[in-house]
């Protein structure tokens, strides 16, 4: 839990930090893929793996939200818990995002590029999850993984997916893909924005050493399809829009879990729609 004057460490604080922090994560990662993969072996023959899901969310988040000088404050968490099956589209500052957005304890497929599938134990137990993978510029996976999320929404699942694609290089919203919101508005379910704040200081992209931040997880309302006209790409405009401005009211706040400066000029126009998802 976060908390009003988060405590920083110095240089040689943060590098007794990481020596501890990494180990601790390579080893816990391959001893709970086993409670994982005994879960998955009584349970294989279920469409939806929701003991499986529980278990990976609290084996996620527990390497945030439970970390020294770190922590995940969740703001209106009710509206994470939609009646039904949705689509969670969530902004990406950081490759942990994944572990603050477990933090909600939610239960959500989530979509991701198949690389990362292949890493041992984490990939793997995303297989045994049922997750989504999808082969990002390769238009036969693009329309593989489209069929899988309406089969998954049909069944009763929620997805969950970075629609910027790929990590942001700043902190700030970055143009989103198309997909995600396709999805939403052919099924008719509703889109739940999800804002992540301060991943982006634990561990911006192309850096390895790890600075404890408190996080925020903000939950903002659900979107529906409905409130643009069945138009995904109006529906697309108006999330990122949505999104955009409550991060700025968020960083204008000024949080705690909030160190990055504010948000560049808001886009005035989205590049031509392109129909993929994942994260990178």
């Amino acid at each position: 839990m976060t908390t009003d004057r988060p405590r920083t460490l110095g240089p040689f604080g943060l590098a007794v930090y990481n020596a501890l922090y990494w180990p601790y994560l390579l080893s816990t990662t391959v001893l709970l893929f086993f409670p994982s993969l005994l879960l998955f072996l009584l349970t294989f023959w279920q469409r939806q793996r929701r003991a499986l899901q529980a278990f990976t969310a609290v084996w996620g988040a527990h390497y945030l939200a439970k970390a020294p000088f770190a922590g995940v404050r969740v703001e209106r968490p009710e509206h994470a818990g939609f009646q039904g099956p949705c689509v969670y589209v969530v902004n990406h500052q950081s490759m942990v995002d994944i572990l603050a957005v477990y933090a909600l304890k939610a239960p959500f497929l989530w979509v991701s590029k198949i690389e990362n599938f292949y890493v041992p134990f984490l990939g793997w137990n995303m297989w045994l999850n049922g997750y989504v993978p999808v082969r990002r510029g390769h238009l036969p996976s693009i329309r593989r993984m489209l069929r899988r999320c309406e089969a998954r929404l049909r069944e009763g699942s929620s997805l969950c997916v970075f629609p910027e694609g790929t990590r942001s290089t700043d902190g700030n919203l970055r143009a989103f893909y198309r997909g995600a919101f396709w999805i939403a508005a052919r099924n008719r379910v509703p889109i739940v924005p999800i804002l992540v704040d301060g991943t982006f200081s634990i561990l911006a992209k192309g850096r390895f050493g790890i600075h404890p931040t408190p996080v925020l997880l903000r939950v903002l309302d659900p979107i529906f399809p409905e409130q643009a006209g069945g138009d995904d790409r109006l529906l697309r405009r108006l999330v990122f829009d949505r999104m955009q401005t409550e991060l700025a009211r968020l960083r204008a706040s000024a949080a705690p879990a909030t160190v990055l400066a504010p948000p560049a000029e808001i886009q005035a126009a989205l590049p031509a729609p392109r129909i993929t998802a994942g994260s990178e």
